[in-house]
């Protein structure tokens, strides 16, 4: 009798790529963590709060060190994490550091160029424009060389009438011609313009930057003149028709917040312009009432601004979000000859309809290189979170965490697995949190809110 060998084929039950759910202990532990890390991320956080995450840590990795399952419909394997933050605690709570920690923590409980006119002349003095318009003149400067003024910081120049040989009833002609061009703040101590008004080291050192030169000024003070320390980035190219600069200032200054600018995207076609700066050199002028031309070149797009020689570096501003959206560079000639009355030659500012003549070019903040960082949300919740490039700052939580410092404050976070904490203090008081948030890091609005409080400190 034949024996036969009868293979039964059976189903599998199990596939190599079957993602194993949490188990309900796994889950338990992991939030407890999660929920004292809260705890820990708190501004009157102290010795016990340490305490209690450290043991949920150590409890978690007796349990489930290794263990790599699904939760929340993503592959987590936190024993990497889990161990990195064990170091942390060593670092900071031992039985010598454990008393120092709670006394240390305990202080947090104190808690908390060439241009024209276009249609209506447009330009206003500082004084008599919006509220807003005025804040941002206040951020606006001029560059002047300091053979402009005497000793006493009074303005020695010729009048505007008088330095272009201007027709009587000239707007502004009785005002002093004091400056070369314009800038904006867009840090404390970092100044944007065009690239022409600032070619080289040696323009850099040859003029300064003085704020406040409005309202037709007779003078200035000695505390709101400022040098150029450093060219950080510049071009002037006809190739590409780029035309910005960003220099460094010898000091910082305070008491004024900076302009935003654009970092992606264009300028809308129909938004509504506004630009602040020192035509012909006269004192600052707020001229409203522009719009977007033409938007198609690369690096600038064309306005119909009122603006003249001196306007060069002014900031071409959004006038409903308050971003700085260009610099004026180039346009159309200032001034047309006439016929004076006692028979001579006089220049008159020319005027163009809003669609006519050559417009204003404006180079556009995206084609604008070498602003350090300032407190962009994006860039600040990556470098917190994600990137996690900010450096690490041992003072005021009892945890080391990444932060970032502008001015006179910090913002910190730290991130331990699905949770996020962050906060902002000023420089001089690392436990006065001044706004915080921490939890789940899925809540991205609760997060962005602290970084806009930060940056509202230093931005309009």
């Amino acid at each position: 009798m034949k024996k036969w060998l009868v293979l039964l084929v059976l189903p599998l039950v199990f596939s190599c790529d079957q993602e194993e759910e949490c188990s309900d202990a796994f889950v338990l532990d992991y939030q407890r963590m999660g929920e004292n890390f809260e705890s820990l991320y708190k501004p009157n956080a102290g010795s016990f709060e340490v305490k209690n995450f450290d043991d949920s840590l150590s409890n978690f990795l007796s349990s489930h060190k290794g263990v790599e399952c699904k939760y929340n419909g993503e592959m987590i394997n936190p024993t990497t994490e889990v161990e990195e933050f064990q170091k942390k605690i060593a670092a900071v709570f031992t039985p010598t550091a454990s008393s120092a920690l709670a006394s240390s923590v305990k202080l947090t409980e104190s808690f908390f160029g060439p241009k024209v006119i276009y249609g209506d002349d447009d330009r206003e003095q500082v004084m008599d424009s919006p509220g807003v318009y005025q804040d941002w003149a206040g951020s606006t400067l001029a560059q002047v060389s300091p053979n402009e003024w005497d000793a006493n910081f009074n303005f020695t120049s010729q009048t505007y009438g008088e330095a272009f040989s201007l027709c009587p009833g000239e707007r502004f002609k009785d005002e002093l011609s004091v400056s070369r061009c314009s800038g904006f703040l867009v840090g404390p101590d970092i100044v944007v313009t065009a690239g022409h008004c600032v070619q080289s080291q040696f323009e850099c050192d040859e003029y300064r930057w003085v704020l406040d030169f409005k309202d037709d000024a007779q003078g200035t003070e000695e505390s709101k003149v400022f040098r150029c320390q450093e060219v950080l980035s510049q071009a002037l190219s006809s190739d590409d028709s780029q035309d910005y600069a960003v220099i460094k200032l010898d000091r910082p200054v305070t008491g004024r917040k900076f302009f935003r600018v654009r970092s992606s995207g264009i300028v809308p076609n129909d938004a509504a312009l506004v630009m602040i700066g020192y035509p012909s050199g006269i004192s600052a002028k707020v001229a409203d009432g522009a719009n977007v031309r033409d938007n198609s070149p690369k690096n600038y797009f064309v306005t119909n601004t009122d603006s003249f020689g001196g306007n060069s570096g002014s900031a071409v501003i959004n006038r409903d979000s308050g971003v700085v959206e260009g610099i004026l560079v180039r346009g159309d000639q200032d001034f047309e000859i006439v016929d004076s009355p006692d028979g001579g030659r006089c220049r008159v500012e020319k005027v163009c309809a809003n669609n006519a003549c050559e417009g204003e070019d404006v180079t556009k903040m995206t084609s604008v290189t070498g602003i350090p960082l300032i407190a962009q949300e994006s860039q600040v919740k990556a470098g917190l979170f994600t990137d996690k490039n900010f450096p690490e700052i041992k003072e005021g939580l009892p945890l080391a965490f990444l932060g970032y410092s502008y001015g006179e404050s910090t913002i910190g976070g730290l991130k331990f697995l699905d949770r996020c904490g962050i906060h902002f203090y000023p420089n001089d008081k690392p436990s006065q949190w001044e706004e915080f948030f921490v939890g789940e890091c899925s809540q991205s609005s609760a997060i962005e809110k602290v970084i806009v409080g930060f940056s509202n400190q230093f931005y309009f």
